[in-house]
Protein backbone atom coordinates (compact mmCIF):
# COMPACT_ATOMS: atom_id res chain seq x y z
CA UNK A 1 0.00 0.00 0.00
CA UNK A 2 1.12 3.54 -0.94
CA UNK A 3 2.40 5.85 1.78
CA UNK A 4 1.48 9.38 1.26
CA UNK A 5 5.39 10.70 2.43
CA UNK A 6 3.97 14.33 2.73
CA UNK A 7 1.74 16.42 5.13
CA UNK A 8 1.74 15.25 8.82
CA UNK A 9 3.33 12.19 8.02
CA UNK A 10 7.25 12.42 9.72
CA UNK A 11 5.73 16.19 11.38
CA UNK A 12 5.34 17.50 7.86
CA UNK A 13 2.87 20.34 7.38
CA UNK A 14 0.57 19.73 10.47
CA UNK A 15 3.28 19.02 12.54
CA UNK A 16 5.34 22.23 12.05
CA UNK A 17 4.98 25.68 14.14
CA UNK A 18 2.47 23.96 15.82
CA UNK A 19 0.11 26.66 18.48
CA UNK A 20 -0.78 25.84 21.78
CA UNK A 21 -4.68 24.61 21.14
CA UNK A 22 -7.50 22.91 23.00
CA UNK A 23 -6.69 19.48 22.07
CA UNK A 24 -10.16 18.71 21.70
CA UNK A 25 -11.52 14.63 21.54
CA UNK A 26 -13.21 12.70 18.89
CA UNK A 27 -12.88 9.75 21.19
CA UNK A 28 -13.93 8.49 24.59
CA UNK A 29 -11.57 9.51 27.50
CA UNK A 30 -8.96 6.88 28.23
CA UNK A 31 -9.02 5.75 31.68
CA UNK A 32 -6.18 5.82 34.13
CA UNK A 33 -6.39 1.66 33.66
CA UNK A 34 -6.16 2.03 30.23
CA UNK A 35 -3.08 4.55 30.18
CA UNK A 36 -1.50 1.82 32.36
CA UNK A 37 -1.96 -1.14 30.22
CA UNK A 38 -0.60 0.95 27.59
CA UNK A 39 2.81 1.76 28.59
CA UNK A 40 2.88 -1.61 30.88
CA UNK A 41 2.28 -4.41 28.18
CA UNK A 42 5.24 -3.03 26.13
CA UNK A 43 7.50 -3.27 29.35
CA UNK A 44 8.39 -7.03 29.26
CA UNK A 45 9.57 -6.06 25.71
CA UNK A 46 12.08 -3.31 26.97
CA UNK A 47 13.99 -5.59 29.11
CA UNK A 48 15.64 -7.39 26.32
CA UNK A 49 17.13 -4.69 25.44
CA UNK A 50 18.72 -4.21 29.06
CA UNK A 51 18.64 -0.07 28.98
CA UNK A 52 19.87 1.86 31.76
CA UNK A 53 17.44 2.46 34.84
CA UNK A 54 17.66 6.40 34.17
CA UNK A 55 14.42 7.00 32.22
CA UNK A 56 15.64 9.71 30.36
CA UNK A 57 18.24 7.74 29.11
CA UNK A 58 15.81 4.96 28.46
CA UNK A 59 13.47 8.02 26.33
CA UNK A 60 16.78 8.85 24.34
CA UNK A 61 17.59 5.49 23.36
CA UNK A 62 13.73 4.75 22.28
CA UNK A 63 14.50 8.14 19.92
CA UNK A 64 17.46 6.58 18.51
CA UNK A 65 15.81 3.61 17.66
CA UNK A 66 12.42 5.52 16.09
CA UNK A 67 14.98 7.76 14.08
CA UNK A 68 16.61 4.17 12.81
CA UNK A 69 13.22 2.80 11.86
CA UNK A 70 13.46 0.40 14.97
CA UNK A 71 9.40 0.77 15.53
CA UNK A 72 9.26 -2.56 17.50
CA UNK A 73 11.96 -1.09 19.73
CA UNK A 74 11.13 2.04 19.90
CA UNK A 75 7.74 0.85 21.33
CA UNK A 76 9.59 -0.98 23.91
CA UNK A 77 11.87 1.18 24.97
CA UNK A 78 8.82 4.61 25.02
CA UNK A 79 6.84 1.81 27.25
CA UNK A 80 8.99 1.38 29.57
CA UNK A 81 10.27 5.13 29.60
CA UNK A 82 6.59 6.03 30.16
CA UNK A 83 5.98 2.93 32.88
CA UNK A 84 8.18 4.68 34.96
CA UNK A 85 7.64 6.64 38.07
CA UNK A 86 10.58 8.68 37.73
CA UNK A 87 10.10 10.40 34.01
CA UNK A 88 9.60 14.33 34.18
CA UNK A 89 5.78 15.36 32.92
CA UNK A 90 7.80 17.31 30.45
CA UNK A 91 9.35 14.63 29.15
CA UNK A 92 6.48 12.43 29.20
CA UNK A 93 4.59 14.44 26.73
CA UNK A 94 6.98 14.30 23.70
CA UNK A 95 7.58 10.13 24.99
CA UNK A 96 3.30 9.81 24.12
CA UNK A 97 3.93 11.28 20.81
CA UNK A 98 6.67 8.78 20.02
CA UNK A 99 5.18 5.97 21.35
CA UNK A 100 2.28 6.85 18.71
CA UNK A 101 4.76 7.28 16.17
CA UNK A 102 6.74 4.27 16.73
CA UNK A 103 3.06 2.54 16.70
CA UNK A 104 2.43 3.85 13.13
CA UNK A 105 4.90 2.34 11.87
CA UNK A 106 4.13 -0.82 12.71
CA UNK A 107 0.95 0.07 11.31
CA UNK A 108 -0.56 -0.76 14.35
CA UNK A 109 -3.39 2.37 14.32
CA UNK A 110 -5.34 1.28 17.29
CA UNK A 111 -2.27 1.79 19.32
CA UNK A 112 -1.35 5.09 17.80
CA UNK A 113 -4.68 6.57 18.36
CA UNK A 114 -4.60 5.14 22.26
CA UNK A 115 -1.35 7.08 22.13
CA UNK A 116 -2.53 9.99 20.74
CA UNK A 117 -5.44 9.99 22.45
CA UNK A 118 -3.54 9.70 25.87
CA UNK A 119 -1.39 13.00 24.99
CA UNK A 120 -4.10 15.12 24.63
CA UNK A 121 -6.09 14.33 27.52
CA UNK A 122 -2.79 14.35 29.36
CA UNK A 123 -0.97 17.68 27.96
CA UNK A 124 -4.29 19.69 26.25
CA UNK A 125 -2.05 22.95 26.05
CA UNK A 126 0.85 20.96 24.51
CA UNK A 127 3.61 21.55 21.96
CA UNK A 128 2.47 18.58 19.48
CA UNK A 129 -1.90 19.62 20.16
CA UNK A 130 -2.67 19.85 16.38
CA UNK A 131 0.02 17.19 15.26
CA UNK A 132 -1.67 14.49 17.69
CA UNK A 133 -4.92 15.45 15.87
CA UNK A 134 -3.95 15.30 12.85
CA UNK A 135 -2.29 12.18 13.30
CA UNK A 136 -4.55 10.95 15.39
CA UNK A 137 -7.27 11.41 12.42
CA UNK A 138 -4.99 10.07 9.66
CA UNK A 139 -5.02 7.24 11.82
CA UNK A 140 -9.18 7.31 12.04
CA UNK A 141 -8.87 7.40 8.38
CA UNK A 142 -6.85 4.57 8.09
CA UNK A 143 -8.98 2.53 10.20
CA UNK A 144 -11.94 3.74 7.97
CA UNK A 145 -13.72 5.33 11.03
CA UNK A 146 -14.26 8.13 9.05
CA UNK A 147 -16.69 10.06 10.85
CA UNK A 148 -14.26 10.23 13.99
CA UNK A 149 -11.61 11.55 10.62
CA UNK A 150 -13.82 14.25 9.94
CA UNK A 151 -14.74 15.87 13.38
CA UNK A 152 -11.07 15.63 13.85
CA UNK A 153 -9.92 17.74 10.62
CA UNK A 154 -13.04 19.73 10.85
CA UNK A 155 -11.67 20.76 14.45
CA UNK A 156 -7.91 21.68 12.63
CA UNK A 157 -9.58 23.60 9.69
CA UNK A 158 -11.55 25.70 11.97
CA UNK A 159 -8.98 26.63 13.97
CA UNK A 160 -7.98 30.76 13.35
CA UNK A 161 -4.15 30.12 14.53
CA UNK A 162 -3.01 27.79 11.62
CA UNK A 163 -0.96 28.66 8.49
CA UNK A 164 -2.91 28.33 5.19
CA UNK A 165 -1.30 25.27 4.14
CA UNK A 166 -2.44 23.65 7.48
CA UNK A 167 -5.84 24.25 6.48
CA UNK A 168 -5.77 23.30 3.07
CA UNK A 169 -4.41 19.79 4.09
CA UNK A 170 -7.13 19.35 7.19
CA UNK A 171 -9.89 20.37 4.92
CA UNK A 172 -8.59 17.92 1.74
CA UNK A 173 -8.92 15.34 4.14
CA UNK A 174 -11.74 16.45 5.34
CA UNK A 175 -13.03 16.10 2.83
CA UNK A 176 -11.65 13.17 1.31
CA UNK A 177 -13.30 11.45 4.52
CA UNK A 178 -16.68 13.17 3.40
CA UNK A 179 -16.54 11.42 0.17
CA UNK A 180 -15.84 7.95 1.55
CA UNK A 181 -18.40 8.87 3.80
CA UNK A 182 -21.09 9.59 0.57
CA UNK A 183 -21.89 13.11 2.21
CA UNK A 184 -21.25 14.48 -1.48
CA UNK A 185 -22.49 18.36 -1.27
CA UNK A 186 -20.76 18.73 2.37
CA UNK A 187 -17.23 17.24 0.81
CA UNK A 188 -17.44 19.78 -2.18
CA UNK A 189 -18.19 22.23 -0.11
CA UNK A 190 -15.42 21.34 2.23
CA UNK A 191 -12.71 20.37 -0.73
CA UNK A 192 -13.54 24.10 -2.55
CA UNK A 193 -13.15 25.90 0.67
CA UNK A 194 -9.72 23.81 0.50
CA UNK A 195 -8.66 25.74 -2.87
CA UNK A 196 -10.34 28.85 -1.82
CA UNK A 197 -7.89 28.91 0.90
CA UNK A 198 -4.52 27.92 -1.46
CA UNK A 199 -5.87 30.72 -4.00
CA UNK A 200 -6.06 33.53 -1.31
CA UNK A 201 -2.55 33.02 0.03
CA UNK A 202 -1.06 32.59 -2.99
CA UNK A 203 -2.59 35.98 -4.07
CA UNK A 204 -1.91 37.67 -1.25
CA UNK A 205 1.38 35.78 -0.30
CA UNK A 206 1.00 35.04 2.63
CA UNK A 207 2.39 31.76 2.26
CA UNK A 208 4.62 30.03 -0.34
CA UNK A 209 3.37 26.62 -1.11
CA UNK A 210 6.75 24.12 -1.23
CA UNK A 211 4.50 21.17 -2.09
CA UNK A 212 1.03 21.21 -4.02
CA UNK A 213 -0.01 17.76 -2.81
CA UNK A 214 -2.65 18.45 -0.85
CA UNK A 215 -4.38 21.00 -3.48
CA UNK A 216 -4.19 18.54 -6.36
CA UNK A 217 -6.07 16.29 -3.82
CA UNK A 218 -8.78 18.58 -3.12
CA UNK A 219 -9.91 19.48 -6.60
CA UNK A 220 -9.07 15.69 -8.03
CA UNK A 221 -12.47 15.09 -5.77
CA UNK A 222 -14.31 17.81 -6.60
CA UNK A 223 -13.83 16.25 -10.01
CA UNK A 224 -14.29 12.94 -8.66
CA UNK A 225 -17.70 14.03 -7.27
CA UNK A 226 -19.08 15.25 -10.52
CA UNK A 227 -17.62 12.22 -11.92
CA UNK A 228 -20.32 10.05 -9.75
CA UNK A 229 -23.07 12.18 -10.56
CA UNK A 230 -21.83 11.52 -14.43
CA UNK A 231 -22.54 8.05 -13.53
CA UNK A 232 -25.36 8.32 -11.34
CA UNK A 233 -27.77 9.54 -14.86
CA UNK A 234 -29.36 6.34 -16.26
CA UNK A 235 -30.62 7.10 -19.64
CA UNK A 236 -33.89 4.62 -20.56
CA UNK A 237 -36.73 5.15 -22.16
CA UNK A 238 -38.79 7.18 -23.78
CA UNK A 239 -37.52 9.19 -25.95
CA UNK A 240 -38.09 12.43 -24.65
CA UNK A 241 -36.56 10.83 -21.06
CA UNK A 242 -33.88 9.83 -23.02
CA UNK A 243 -33.42 12.96 -24.57
CA UNK A 244 -33.09 14.76 -20.75
CA UNK A 245 -30.30 12.19 -19.62
CA UNK A 246 -28.41 12.43 -22.85
CA UNK A 247 -28.37 16.40 -21.77
CA UNK A 248 -27.87 16.16 -18.22
CA UNK A 249 -24.61 13.35 -18.89
CA UNK A 250 -23.20 15.79 -21.39
CA UNK A 251 -23.32 18.68 -19.08
CA UNK A 252 -21.35 16.63 -16.30
CA UNK A 253 -18.99 15.79 -18.46
CA UNK A 254 -18.28 19.03 -19.32
CA UNK A 255 -18.14 20.13 -15.23
CA UNK A 256 -16.32 16.98 -14.91
CA UNK A 257 -13.43 17.18 -17.22
CA UNK A 258 -12.88 21.34 -16.47
CA UNK A 259 -12.46 20.13 -12.64
CA UNK A 260 -9.56 16.96 -13.42
CA UNK A 261 -8.02 19.92 -15.58
CA UNK A 262 -7.73 22.14 -12.96
CA UNK A 263 -6.89 19.32 -10.83
CA UNK A 264 -4.07 18.69 -13.21
CA UNK A 265 -3.03 22.58 -13.32
CA UNK A 266 -1.75 22.10 -9.23
CA UNK A 267 1.27 20.12 -10.63
CA UNK A 268 1.76 17.49 -8.19
CA UNK A 269 2.38 14.66 -10.30
CA UNK A 270 1.03 12.08 -8.34
CA UNK A 271 -2.76 13.80 -9.20
CA UNK A 272 -1.60 14.52 -12.50
CA UNK A 273 -1.55 11.10 -13.59
CA UNK A 274 -4.35 9.95 -11.23
CA UNK A 275 -6.64 13.02 -12.57
CA UNK A 276 -5.65 12.04 -16.79
CA UNK A 277 -6.28 8.63 -16.35
CA UNK A 278 -9.80 9.60 -14.95
CA UNK A 279 -10.28 11.85 -17.76
CA UNK A 280 -9.75 9.47 -19.94
CA UNK A 281 -12.01 6.76 -18.44
CA UNK A 282 -15.07 9.53 -18.20
CA UNK A 283 -14.50 9.49 -21.85
CA UNK A 284 -14.83 5.74 -22.22
CA UNK A 285 -18.11 5.80 -20.13
CA UNK A 286 -19.81 8.27 -22.10
CA UNK A 287 -18.93 6.17 -24.95
CA UNK A 288 -20.38 3.05 -23.31
CA UNK A 289 -23.30 4.98 -22.16
CA UNK A 290 -24.55 5.81 -25.45
CA UNK A 291 -23.15 2.46 -27.62
CA UNK A 292 -25.99 0.96 -25.12
CA UNK A 293 -28.48 3.08 -24.86
CA UNK A 294 -31.68 1.78 -25.24
CA UNK A 295 -32.37 1.35 -29.26
CA UNK A 296 -35.89 2.14 -30.21
CA UNK A 297 -37.86 -1.01 -30.35
CA UNK A 298 -39.57 -0.45 -33.56
CA UNK A 299 -36.42 -0.85 -35.38
CA UNK A 300 -36.01 -4.54 -37.23
CA UNK A 301 -33.00 -6.43 -37.48
CA UNK A 302 -31.34 -4.66 -40.63
CA UNK A 303 -32.34 -0.80 -38.99
CA UNK A 304 -30.69 -2.29 -35.71
CA UNK A 305 -27.34 -3.10 -37.72
CA UNK A 306 -27.41 0.39 -39.63
CA UNK A 307 -28.07 2.18 -36.67
CA UNK A 308 -25.39 1.02 -34.93
CA UNK A 309 -22.70 1.75 -37.70
CA UNK A 310 -24.24 4.65 -37.82
CA UNK A 311 -24.21 5.47 -34.03
CA UNK A 312 -20.05 3.88 -33.97
CA UNK A 313 -18.70 7.02 -37.07
CA UNK A 314 -20.78 9.33 -34.66
CA UNK A 315 -19.04 7.89 -31.33
CA UNK A 316 -15.76 7.47 -33.03
CA UNK A 317 -14.48 11.17 -32.02
CA UNK A 318 -15.18 10.12 -28.45
CA UNK A 319 -13.02 7.33 -28.45
CA UNK A 320 -10.64 8.85 -29.96
CA UNK A 321 -10.53 11.60 -27.29
CA UNK A 322 -10.09 9.22 -24.43
CA UNK A 323 -7.23 7.55 -26.45
CA UNK A 324 -5.51 11.17 -26.73
CA UNK A 325 -6.26 11.79 -23.25
CA UNK A 326 -4.28 8.49 -22.22
CA UNK A 327 -1.62 9.24 -24.66
CA UNK A 328 -0.79 12.52 -23.16
CA UNK A 329 -0.95 11.39 -19.50
CA UNK A 330 1.54 8.72 -21.05
CA UNK A 331 3.97 11.65 -22.53
CA UNK A 332 4.03 13.89 -19.63
CA UNK A 333 4.70 10.29 -17.48
CA UNK A 334 7.78 9.82 -19.63
CA UNK A 335 8.79 13.10 -19.94
CA UNK A 336 9.32 13.50 -15.85
CA UNK A 337 10.48 9.89 -15.38
CA UNK A 338 7.27 9.61 -13.21
CA UNK A 339 5.92 6.17 -12.83
CA UNK A 340 2.81 5.35 -10.83
CA UNK A 341 0.06 2.41 -10.97
CA UNK A 342 -2.26 5.57 -12.72
CA UNK A 343 0.69 4.98 -15.47
CA UNK A 344 0.81 1.59 -15.81
CA UNK A 345 -3.30 1.32 -16.16
CA UNK A 346 -3.25 4.40 -18.54
CA UNK A 347 -0.83 2.09 -20.75
CA UNK A 348 -3.46 -1.25 -20.17
CA UNK A 349 -6.61 1.00 -21.14
CA UNK A 350 -5.09 2.72 -24.26
CA UNK A 351 -4.29 -0.67 -25.59
CA UNK A 352 -7.76 -1.66 -25.05
CA UNK A 353 -9.22 1.62 -26.60
CA UNK A 354 -7.18 0.92 -29.66
CA UNK A 355 -8.02 -2.45 -30.04
CA UNK A 356 -11.24 -1.70 -30.11
CA UNK A 357 -11.20 0.62 -32.78
CA UNK A 358 -9.93 -1.87 -34.97
CA UNK A 359 -12.57 -4.33 -34.45
CA UNK A 360 -14.95 -2.79 -36.71
CA UNK A 361 -15.42 -6.11 -38.91
CA UNK A 362 -15.52 -8.40 -35.46
CA UNK A 363 -18.68 -6.46 -35.08
CA UNK A 364 -20.07 -5.53 -37.76
CA UNK A 365 -23.58 -4.54 -37.08
CA UNK A 366 -23.29 -4.68 -33.35
CA UNK A 367 -21.97 -2.36 -30.79
CA UNK A 368 -18.68 -2.22 -29.76
CA UNK A 369 -16.94 -4.23 -26.59
CA UNK A 370 -17.67 -2.28 -23.78
CA UNK A 371 -14.99 0.54 -23.05
CA UNK A 372 -14.55 0.27 -19.48
CA UNK A 373 -15.44 -3.45 -18.87
CA UNK A 374 -12.75 -5.02 -20.23
CA UNK A 375 -12.22 -8.22 -18.13
CA UNK A 376 -8.23 -8.21 -18.31
CA UNK A 377 -8.49 -4.98 -15.79
CA UNK A 378 -7.33 -5.25 -12.46
CA UNK A 379 -9.69 -4.11 -9.57
CA UNK A 380 -8.86 -1.73 -7.11
CA UNK A 381 -11.53 -1.28 -4.17
CA UNK A 382 -11.62 1.83 -2.32
CA UNK A 383 -11.34 -0.49 0.85
CA UNK A 384 -12.14 -3.08 2.75
CA UNK A 385 -14.91 -1.13 5.39
CA UNK A 386 -18.77 -2.66 5.86
CA UNK A 387 -20.67 -2.16 2.83
CA UNK A 388 -18.21 -2.29 0.35
CA UNK A 389 -20.07 -5.55 -1.57
CA UNK A 390 -22.28 -2.97 -2.95
CA UNK A 391 -19.73 -0.95 -4.35
CA UNK A 392 -19.91 -2.25 -8.66
CA UNK A 393 -17.12 -2.89 -10.06
CA UNK A 394 -17.14 -0.01 -12.69
CA UNK A 395 -17.82 2.32 -9.22
CA UNK A 396 -14.49 1.72 -8.28
CA UNK A 397 -12.67 2.41 -10.74
CA UNK A 398 -13.40 5.78 -9.84
CA UNK A 399 -11.07 5.79 -6.36
CA UNK A 400 -7.22 6.16 -6.02
CA UNK A 401 -5.45 3.00 -6.02
CA UNK A 402 -6.19 3.62 -2.27
CA UNK A 403 -3.07 5.21 -0.42
CA UNK A 404 -3.00 4.97 3.37
CA UNK A 405 -4.20 8.23 4.65
CA UNK A 406 -1.69 8.43 6.99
Amino acid sequence: MHVLRVGVLGMGVLGTGCARGTGASTQPPVSHEAERGATEAFVEGGRDSEPPLDPRAVLAQAEVALGADEAARAVALFGRALASEGLPPEDAAPAWIGLAQAHEKLRDCLAAVRAYEIYLQRFPQGEHVVLAQARRGACEAELEQWDRSVLTYHAIAERSDQLPSVKVEALAREGYALFMLDRMDEADARLALADVVHDQAVEQHTERFSNTYFVGMARFYRAAILHRRFRDVEIRLPEKVMEAAFKAKLELLVQAQDAYNRAISAKHMFWVSASGYQLGHLFSELYDALMYAPVPEWLDERQREIYFEELKKQLRPVVTKAIWVFEKNLETARRLGYESDFIERTETKLGHLQAVLLSDEATLGQPHPYLTRESSEAIDAPGGGEGNESVTASDRKLFVPRPTPL
